[in-house]
């Protein structure tokens, strides 16, 4: 793994202050992403090669797509063990088992159908705790310690941890400031280098039509956690230090303007010309390649001579 990393930065390095034509930097990209690609597929584990296996019938499955995502979106919102399994039923009435799941998961599901509602007690708290087992490789407790132990277990594997919360919509500003005092909250804490920030969960009310009030509040906001980011700065294991990295998510595409200029404007502010932040475009999204090439150009003249 180590010489594979080491290809992959003499690749960046070599490609790092030179002029070179839009083509040759295209292929440099393609050359260093195989690079990177053939190491990720070098290293899975079964256990891994297994779930992309799955999600790749999962994408051949639209009837198994649509009963997974309803059932993630629908299902557990009740506490009542009978209206969960009421529910799961409906959807397999609905869609069918999904074509994708694996044998034995299949029967499991279509047992349930007929099973789930009348043993509901019994059924209900052993599937979620299944789903918890599934997703905890990729969704963690938040409790800070565990959070920590995971950190710093990554951290020695070279590994930096973008640290994202997941959580119900904000409903209102009292939500909102407890969602921005966890995000400084995470900035203070000496383990975390790097947070992911969207922008409807720092403030409940992102209204499109009072733009310049939606724009100001947000940029109070973002301020606070930039000051926080290069307050709190980290120190790698070669003895470099840098300013903590926070990352502008993006979540529905009526953000995407909104979240855009919100970073553009506060990162031009004197008081950041040293920071630099991250941004998130939607890759799905039609838009993202024009404002991708805008970002690009600003980019160039924010982070150029002037820094």
């Amino acid at each position: 793994m180590e010489l594979k990393l080491q290809e992959a930065e003499s690749q960046l390095k070599s490609s790092a202050n030179i002029e070179r034509t839009h083509e040759e930097r295209a292929k440099d990209a393609i050359e260093l992403a195989k690079v990177i690609l053939n190491e990720a597929n070098r290293i899975q584990s079964n256990d891994e090669k297994k779930v992309l296996a799955q999600l790749s019938r999962m994408m051949e499955d639209p009837d198994g797509q649509q009963f997974t995502a309803n059932m993630t979106d629908e299902c557990f919102r009740s506490e009542n063990n009978k209206r969960v399994a009421n529910q799961i039923v409906h959807l397999i009435n609905e869609h069918g088992v999904p074509k994708y799941l694996d044998g034995f998961s299949r029967i499991q599901l279509g047992a349930f159908k007929f099973l789930g509602e009348p043993m509901a007690g019994l059924l209900i708290p052993m599937v979620k705790e299944m789903i918890r087992k599934e997703t905890s490789k990729v969704i963690l407790p938040g409790e800070r310690a565990v959070l920590e132990k995971h950190i710093s277990k990554r951290k020695a594997e070279g590994i930096t941890t973008n640290l994202n919360h997941l959580g119900e919509a904000i409903l209102g500003e009292a939500e909102a400031k407890k969602r921005l005092d966890s995000y400084l909250e995470d900035l203070s804490q000496k383990s975390i280098e790097y947070i992911s920030v969207k922008i409807s969960t720092i403030c409940s009310q992102l209204n499109m039509l009072a733009w310049e009030e939606t724009l100001d509040k947000l940029k109070d906001r973002l301020r606070l956690l930039y000051r926080s980011a290069m307050k709190n700065k980290f120190t790698d294991p070669q003895g470099n230090t840098y300013n903590k990295f926070v990352n502008l998510d993006m979540e529905e595409y009526r953000d995407l303007d909104l979240t855009i200029q919100l970073f553009q404007e506060v990162l031009d502010e004197d008081e950041f010309l040293s920071y630099k932040g991250g941004i998130v475009l939607q890759g799905y999204l039609p838009d993202s390649y024009g404002k991708l090439q805008e970002l690009v150009e600003w980019s160039k003249k924010t982070y150029g001579p002037r820094r």
